[in-house]
């Protein structure tokens, strides 16, 4: 597994082994660092290879460079901290901010190791939102498994992706290996009874209509208003249900490409309860 940022003691050599891990051998990364920090090329190789420290300002902009998370861009601040402190105290003082998080990271990861399942309190959080689902399940799929990629398919924020991104590796549900993420060993699933499960139809029926605003010719939405006996009403259902266990076979095999959306709705308008 490739090493992640909490691996890493000096931010110097953090930085390095980004730049050489990166496509094409990070060829031009150090230019675009530089354009990004307003400043020249050189300077970012002085701070490469010489006693001299980017300066706060600087590492916060980077860390939007790099596409951090929250835990990460607070890691690397500390990092360049700890490497600009003018005293040992001052030194000993960030480097047990990191050990305080190095701890909590290791005694989530112990948790997680247990727990197969997400609890109630992080479910809520899941189903708050669409993006958190089809953000999680992007990451099946190799080109959607880097922050921006996502972002960009999603038109989403890029902050805001790496916040759900963040949450998704804190609950197991993805795991970071350097600069991408993919589907972490927790699993998710609503039972009918779960409180969680009329926001979650909401949430896909909210995007199926803006699906069909769009009016791709290559979604398909049927809508139909009908009557028929009541005899008839569960022989309906269970073909939609056949309907949908044949499209799961087929799921199951399916090659991870794109993410697709299934919902069905088969219902009464105004029948009393019997």
């Amino acid at each position: 597994m490739k090493k992640t940022i909490f691996d890493y003691t000096h931010y110097k050599k953090y930085l390095h082994e980004k730049v050489i891990h990166s496509p094409n051998k990070g060829r031009g990364m150090k230019r675009n660092m530089a354009n990004y920090l307003g400043c020249q090329t050189a300077y970012i190789s002085q701070i490469f290879n010489q006693h001299v420290n980017f300066s706060l300002e600087q590492a916060v902009k980077l860390n939007q460079f790099l596409e951090h998370g929250k835990s990460e861009s607070k890691f690397f601040i500390l990092l360049l901290q700890h490497e600009r402190a003018g005293t040992k105290e001052l030194q000993s003082f960030f480097r047990q901010e990191m050990m305080e998080i190095l701890e909590r990271r290791g005694n989530l990861k112990e948790r997680l190791g247990i727990a197969n399942s997400l609890d109630e309190t992080n479910q809520h959080i899941y189903y708050s939102a669409w993006y958190y689902a089809a953000i999680h399940i992007l990451l099946s799929i190799p080109a959607y498994q880097r922050p921006r990629a996502i972002a960009d398919h999603l038109r989403l924020p890029l902050k805001q992706t790496l916040e759900v991104l963040e949450f998704l590796v804190t609950t197991g549900l993805a795991t970071q290996k350097d600069d991408h993420y993919e589907i972490g060993l927790t699993r998710i699933h609503l039972s009918k009874e779960s409180i969680q499960i009329r926001r979650h139809h909401t949430n896909w029926r909210n995007q199926a209509i803006n699906s069909i605003d769009k009016n791709d010719k290559n979604d398909l939405h049927y809508s139909s208003a009908l009557s028929m006996s009541h005899e008839d009403v569960p022989q309906v259902k269970e073909i939609l249900i056949q309907a949908i266990e044949e499209c799961r076979e087929v799921i199951k095999i399916s090659n991870e490409e794109r993410l697709q959306v299934l919902t069905m709705d088969f219902f009464a308008i105004n029948e009393a309860d019997k």
